[in-house]
């Protein structure tokens, strides 16, 4: 019998990615895809319910620029509404409160009055009021309460550290810190208990995934399929996400254009692999084919040879030879 055609693992390592880089892609994935986009909804109805309570109380949607209301309780920007940002400005680069339109006429409006100028892009609560926008909300809007606001800064903070792509602060310790900040804000929300379980527990297989890729010496193909999908997602909101310094953004766009870059490589030899491994699977069943071809000829033969004995034997019982 020919000797078998050693099989070749359905599993590959993952080259050129270190341990710190797999952490760090998989929380912006986590924190982008998972927390920001479930989370969104409840923070865009809590806004909105303050803009009512200030439209009724102080008339914010007809206030005149005089009469604007200036803090709630911090200070409101009036320059992220209205085109305020484009009129022209006193000596300094000050802006001139007094020609400004004051009327908040929404409460996206609303929102943008709370965080920074570069973050006020969005015009409804959809993927351009990404993450930062998010945790400034969480973090400045009175509605929100203060473990709220404590734990959005907890996760603001991971959020920057993010953008930095500073590979070597995502070591296990603080990968695990920055995902327990996240699921801790998550439940400080007051989410309804089916909203609060689905967060959590995408958070969780979102971090179980991170620890996987960095503890398993070879990488599970669906995995890897399922990583490079996301980073090939995240890779293309960076253009669409906010960052107060461009630098962040253009290394976060060289980080994962890295990373992607390298997941292909390793998705595409996985695919020589597994092709290997499909002729290397197809060469041991033709060689058992002509084994049991073989074989089978054999039996043949041996049932032909006591056939003709039998009959060998019949002829000699009753004297025929």
């Amino acid at each position: 019998m020919a000797a078998a055609v050693p099989r070749l693992s359905g599993r590959s390592t993952l080259h050129g990615v270190t341990d710190d880089q797999k952490r760090w892609v998989v929380f912006g994935i986590a924190l982008s895809k998972v927390l920001v986009t479930q989370i969104r909804p409840f923070v865009e109805q809590e806004v909105q319910k303050e803009y009512v309570s200030l439209s009724a109380s102080h008339s914010i949607h007809t206030q005149s620029t005089s009469g604007r209301l200036k803090h709630w309780p911090t200070f409101l920007k009036y320059e992220n509404i209205n085109g305020n940002d484009a009129l022209p400005r006193l000596p300094g680069r000050r802006y001139d409160y007094s020609k400004f339109g004051c009327r908040v006429t929404s409460h996206v409006d609303f929102a943008k009055l709370y965080v920074e100028n570069h973050m006020a892009k969005f015009n409804a609560f959809d993927e351009h009021c990404d993450a930062s926008a998010v945790l400034a909300l969480l973090g400045k809007v009175p509605v929100f309460s203060h473990p709220v606001q404590c734990a959005a800064g907890d996760v603001r903070q991971a959020r920057n550290a993010w953008a930095h792509c500073a590979f070597s602060d995502w070591d296990p310790v603080n990968y695990q810190q920055r995902f327990d900040e996240m699921a801790n804000l998550a439940k400080a929300l007051g989410l309804t208990p089916a909203v609060e379980r689905n967060v959590l527990g995408q958070l969780k297989d979102w971090e179980t995934k991170g620890t996987i890729l960095c503890m398993n010496p070879t990488v599970d193909p669906d995995l890897l399929k399922l990583v490079q999908q996301h980073v090939n997602t995240l890779r293309t909101d960076v253009d669409q996400l906010t960052f107060e310094v461009q630098e962040d953004r253009e290394r976060v766009s060289l980080a994962l254009d890295e990373l992607e870059a390298r997941l292909c490589e390793n998705m595409a030899s996985m695919q020589c692999e597994q092709e290997a491994r499909m002729a290397s699977m197809q060469c041991e069943q033709e060689v058992m084919k002509q084994e049991q071809s073989s074989l089978s000829n054999k039996v043949d033969t041996l049932q032909t040879d006591v056939e003709t004995l039998k009959q060998y034997h019949s002829n000699v019982s009753v004297g025929k030879l």
